[in-house]
């Protein structure tokens, strides 16, 4: 069962991935072409608000995750593990 599990898990994140793929690319480029830690933050607060109003806040811990592995595939680890523990203000 645990099997049958991960897989119905990696098909639910492929269709968010899918759905969310414009946020994703924009999210994820401007998050890595910030300079330092105050200016990723600022963007991570900007693309976490603007998703929040367009699919409501029920949704941003795949988001959340989803831009994470975006990030890391941009080979920005940093970036990736500041999306995950981001809390806004």
């Amino acid at each position: 069962m645990p099997r049958a599990r991960k897989g119905a898990e990696q098909a639910e994140k492929n269709a968010y991935r899918s759905l969310y793929l414009t946020e994703l690319a924009r999210g994820s480029s401007h998050i890595a072409s910030t300079l330092s830690p105050q200016t990723q933050r600022i963007a991570i607060a900007e693309i976490v608000d603007e998703f929040c109003t367009q699919h409501g806040a029920d949704k941003l811990v795949i988001f959340r995750e989803l831009l994470a592995e975006s990030l890391e595939k941009r080979n920005q680890p940093g970036a990736a593990q500041a999306v995950l523990n981001f809390k806004p203000d």
